[in-house]
């Protein structure tokens, strides 16, 4: 049983429950046929604890490919689940440090969402996250749950036009998997549309094509820049399961960032933890921004020559 199944049963109750107080005891055969049901309803959701909130969320869309409550444009509705879809799958992906350059999106079923409806009071889906930790005693956060919630917060960022938030985010997120936020939004540009967020409490929509247009341009890769850079300093901080570094150079300076390394890889740059070492950071810049720093393999750290001799 559902949580919606659950909480229909219980307003029954509820309701059949007032109705039979102003009944009055003499009155059996009226009060029969409410007995019954009263009966019924008791029984369906005996000794079932109640159910979670469900993980759903709503996407909904309005603009020329919408026409209003009524209905919408079939393809282009069909294309924007779809790039929604692989935006949250990517950014999944990101989060768990597993998602490379190219290829196929990894653990993509761990992030796949269920159509379960049409949104109501306006046009677009009703989305559900599976539950794929029903057997187990320990509840994780979901993938796609911390996915979506990732895809609201950079929503409002580049809303925002913070290029010092973007940067923050793109330290934390793989430059692919915002390049699949943003065929999401620049499709809705392209198609004058404009998307709703609504899950885990928090609502989000662009307010019109301007704010959508500057969005749009936030996130596109010429406002993004990348470059190796190659230093010389003391790795004065690793946090193997976390991905993340704290790399100090000669001036002083803290080069904070992440890596895209496995588990037993991250154990590895943990070896280096308090020793000189030569390193190739990957510099990324939205903007105006502060640069975010990556280191992209474990490759790109070596030990200094005369560290690697004491």
């Amino acid at each position: 049983m559902d949580r919606n199944e659950y909480i229909f049963y219980s307003s029954e109750i509820n309701t059949l429950e007032a109705i039979l107080k102003g009944i009055p005891e003499e009155n059996v055969i009226e009060r029969m046929g409410i007995e019954s049901r009263l009966h019924k309803a008791k029984a369906a959701i005996k000794d079932i604890p109640i159910p979670p909130p469900s993980n759903r969320m709503k996407l909904t869309f309005r603009g020329e490919p919408v026409k209003g409550s009524y209905g919408a444009d079939s393809e282009f509705l069909g294309l924007a689940l779809e790039k929604f879809a692989k935006a949250v799958s990517a950014v999944s992906a990101s989060l768990t440090g597993k998602l490379n350059d190219s290829g196929p999106f990894p653990n993509k079923q761990q992030s796949q969402l269920l159509v379960v409806g049409k949104a109501l009071g306006s046009f677009g889906f009703e989305l559900e996250v599976p539950d794929i930790q029903e057997n187990t005693l320990i509840k994780e956060p979901h993938p796609a749950t911390e996915s979506i919630k990732k895809i609201q917060e950079i929503f409002q960022t580049i809303a925002d036009g913070s290029d010092d938030g973007l940067s923050k985010l793109s330290d934390e997120i793989h430059p692919r998997a915002i390049d699949k936020v943003y065929d999401f939004l620049e499709y809705q540009l392209q198609n004058k549309a404009l998307c709703c967020v609504d899950f885990g409490g928090h609502y989000f929509r662009f307010r019109n094509e301007a704010q959508l247009k500057t969005s749009v341009a936030c996130l596109a890769k010429d406002n993004r820049s990348e470059k190796d850079m190659s230093l010389t300093g003391t790795l004065i901080g690793v946090l193997s399961m976390a991905c993340r570094f704290e790399l100090e150079i000669a001036d002083g300076e803290i080069k904070k960032g992440k890596t895209y390394l496995t588990p037993e890889e991250g154990k590895d740059l943990l070896k280096f933890a308090g020793k000189t070492v030569n390193a190739t950071l990957k510099e990324i810049r939205v903007g105006r921004g502060k640069p975010s720093y990556i280191i992209e393999s474990l490759d790109n750290v070596s030990l200094l020559n005369n560290a690697e001799s004491h």
